[in-house]
Parts: C-alpha cells; structure tokens; sequence
C-alpha cells in the first residue's frame, strides 16, 4: 500500500521531535554543565563534581560516555525486540509510543538536579537520568527508522522519507541551537535570570518533542501498511543473520570510514579555519552557518540525482568531492589567494558530501532491508537500523577520542585552552583522507544494480 506525501511528512516529525530530543541530551547538556568561558566562566553555576578520576576523566565526561555507549548498544536491542514484537498496534509505532512521553520527560528533567549545594547527589541523579534517557532514546529510534522501511514501498518512496528525515533533522537542530538566543531575549526583555530561562525553553523543547514524536505514532496505522511477520530469532542469530548480508556489510564498513573522517573534520572546521586561514571567529561562525544552509538546499538535489543516476554512483562522487576538500584543506593558508576566499570553497566543498552522506545510507539501509526481506521472507529492519546506528556511533566514539590527541601533537603546551597545532590539524586531515580512501574502496562491495533486482514493486 502506498502512503501518501502528507502521510510522510507526518512521519518526518517524529525525527524533527527525536533530534530535538537529543539536541538537549547532548549539546545543551554539555552548554549547562561543561562548557566554560575563556576566562573560566559561563552562564550557569557548577552543579556537578569536576573532579578528574584516575587522573584523565572527568565525571561529566564518564556521564556522555556511558550515555553514548548505552545509545549504541540500545539501538540493537531494540530493533531486534522490535522485529520480533507482536503488539496489536505494529511492532515498530508500539515501541514508539511506549517511550516517547518518558523520553521527553527525561530530557528536560536532565536539567533540574536536586540541589544547589550537594553536587554528589546531582552527580549520581544526572547519570541515572541520562541512562534512562539514552535507554528510552533508543527505544524509541530505532524502531522509528524501521518503519520507514515498511511506509517506503518502492526505492523512490524511501528516497524521499529519508530526504524528508534529513530536513527535519535540520531544522529540529537549528531550533535547538537558538537556545542561546532565546536566553538573551528573555534576559533583556524580561530580566529572566539564565538558569530559569535555559531550563523553561528546555521544558518547551520536551513538549515540542513529545508532541510530534507521538503524531506519528498515533496517526500511522502500520497493521494497515505493512503485512511483516515476526521474526523469532535470538538476538545473536539475528545479528549473524544481518551481517551475513555482503552488501550491507560492505556499506557499513564503507559508511564507518566516513563516519571517522567526517567527525573529525566537521569538529575541526572552527580551527581550520581560524588557525591555518588566520579568520577570525565570527567568519568561522558564519561560516558554518553557509554550511548548514547548503545542505538543506540540496537534500532534495542530491535526492534527485540519487534517484535517476542511483545512489551508488551519488556516494562515489561526494567522496571524491570530500577528499578534494581534504587536500585542499591539507595546504589551507597556503595558498596564494585570498583566506576569505578559501573559506568559502572549503565550506562549499565540505558541505555537498555532507548533505549526501546525511540523505543517502538511511535510504540504502532500508533498501537493503526490503531486499534481504524478498530473499529470506525475514523483515529484520530493526536490527538493520540497529547495526548501522552501533557502527556509525562507534565510528563517531573513536573520532572523538583520536580527534583531540593528534590536534595537540606538535603544540609548545598541552595544558587546557591550548589552541592547536598546524601540524597536528593539517594531521587530521591527512588521516581523514585515509579513512575516506578506505571508505571509499569500501564501497565497490555495495552492488546498487544487485539489490535492486530483489526489489519487489508495490504500487
């Protein structure tokens, strides 16, 4: 059965909720109750204990830590207690509207600890929280992706949810950040201390949230779209059964490599451009807002050549074009042309692969689900989802950790505030490229053609 347009924008809303959700549990938790001025100050008042534990971690950092390993390791859970459901209602919208109200709660009740004095107890309340928080994230997640693979009938309908997924990821981000903003107005217009009115547009953002993460759970009767069987298997048999599939192995492979290099570089924008192009913040500022503002022009673009050249071929050109912007960045300042000028086109070249690589592996992923299900007659689109979510977090883990080690190497100081090094930025790039190359030789294992001829049209 084919679902209508306004039926798929009903489901992007569920991502536009998703990504707001996550927004605060991840950016804004580090804006409250990490991040410190230049001159050691910030906005809000510390609220948990900054002791360094072994003499590296903080309990700040062990707290994102564990949430993101809880993320990555929920996410296969549940797509494969997803797949094997037999709720009345779908085995993918019951997961969703299970979690979504809790989801929501946690993620703005992340930010009201107990106390204002015992920063123990708001230490060991915050880990609770945000445990259960990345718990029901993935909960709710990873059954949501899969749907999409049972809403989109035919490739061209999965193109245009995951395009459609990709605008609402934007905007969903772009809300999140104005927090700040919001926080000034209300300060200015109001005289609204920071504290109470970061925590009253968080509470806001949950019930935005909510709201349109529970639309498409209600709304979507999935009994009525899809005729999927439970698939019995043991988590282990599922997973073995899901990576025996060459294809998708070979694209997750490929997809970890450019998770890596895509990590490193976005985090690494700022200073490439402030430190090898000697710009000043503002221009790094702006930036990275030109590079927000070309994706979202162009999901539908890339869509669209995706659609008639094939995705396949619409992957092999943005890692080409990335590994352009790594070697032009590699010898960014370098050149005898204007910085601003040069930080123009490493925005511009950075931002086409970005966008295609945001756009496109949701809807192969589900392209390969649909094909594995017309050759086994297992619908295991969770644990599809769930495996490719565990690899690109893992991807995105270990860039996060190597990113802040080789910025340092060749600094005069490693102490804290230490601006990084040439060597070890342009290092970065260079190691990115690597990891491009090998996601790029990668990629010849995914046969586009191949899969398609498993397809089965549903019009």
């Amino acid at each position: 059965m084919n679902v209508s347009f306004p039926k798929k924008c009903l489901y992007a809303l569920g991502q536009f909720g998703l990504v707001l959700c996550a927004y605060s549990a991840s950016n804004l938790f580090i804006s409250f109750y990490v991040t410190r001025g230049f001159s050691g100050t910030t906005l809000f008042p510390p609220l948990l204990n900054d002791r360094y534990f072994f003499g590296f971690f903080t309990i700040t950092g062990l707290i994102i830590a564990l949430g993101k390993i809880v993320d990555a390791l929920g996410g296969v859970f549940f797509g494969w207690k997803s797949d094997g459901s037999r709720f009345k209602k779908g085995r993918r919208v019951s997961f969703m509207l299970i979690s979504a109200v809790p989801l929501a709660i946690c993620s703005f009740m992340l930010f009201f600890p107990p106390s204002e004095i015992n920063i123990d107890l708001n230490s060991v309340y915050v880990l609770v929280i945000t445990v259960l928080f990345y718990v029901l994230l993935s909960c709710y997640a990873t059954p949501y992706l899969a749907l999409m693979t049972e809403l989109g009938q035919r490739p061209k309908d999965r193109l245009l949810l995951a395009t459609l997924l990709a605008c609402a990821t934007s905007f969903a981000s772009l809300l999140g950040s104005r927090i700040i903003y919001f926080i000034e107005v209300a300060a200015m217009r109001y005289a609204v201390q920071p504290v109470t009115s970061f925590k009253a547009i968080v509470t806001i953002y949950a019930v935005i949230s909510c709201i349109c993460m529970l639309l498409p759970a209600l709304l979507i009767n999935e009994v009525k779209i899809s005729d999927s069987k439970p698939v019995r298997d043991s988590l282990g048999l599922s997973g073995r059964a899901v990576l025996k599939d060459k294809y998708f192995r070979s694209f997750l492979l490929s997809n970890i490599m450019f998770r890596i290099a895509f990590a490193s570089t976005i985090a690494g924008f700022f200073w490439y451009i402030t430190r090898l192009l000697g710009l000043s913040v503002d221009t790094a500022l702006a930036l990275n807002s030109l590079i927000f503002f070309i994706n979202l022009l162009i999901f539908f673009p890339v869509a669209f050549f995706a659609q008639r050249y094939g995705k396949r071929k619409v992957l092999f050109f943005a890692a080409l074009m990335y590994m352009l912007f790594l070697i032009t960045a590699i010898f960014a300042g370098r050149f005898a042309i204007n910085p601003y000028a040069q930080g123009l086109v490493l925005a511009i070249l950075v931002s086409i692969p970005y966008s295609v690589f945001t756009v496109i592996p949701n809807a192969v992923v589900s392209d390969l689900t649909v094909a594995a299900e017309n050759l086994t007659g297992n619908q295991r689109g969770g644990m599809y989802f769930g495996i490719h979510a565990l690899a690109e977090k893992t991807g995105e883990m270990f860039s996060t950790l190597l990113f802040p080690v080789i910025i340092g190497l060749g600094a005069k100081s490693v102490s804290p505030g230490t601006e990084p090094s040439h060597f070890g930025l342009r290092l970065t790039l260079i190691i990115a490229a690597i990891f491009t190359f090998i996601g790029f030789l990668f990629l010849f294992g995914y046969r586009e053609r191949e899969v398609a001829t498993l397809f089965v049209n549903k019009d």
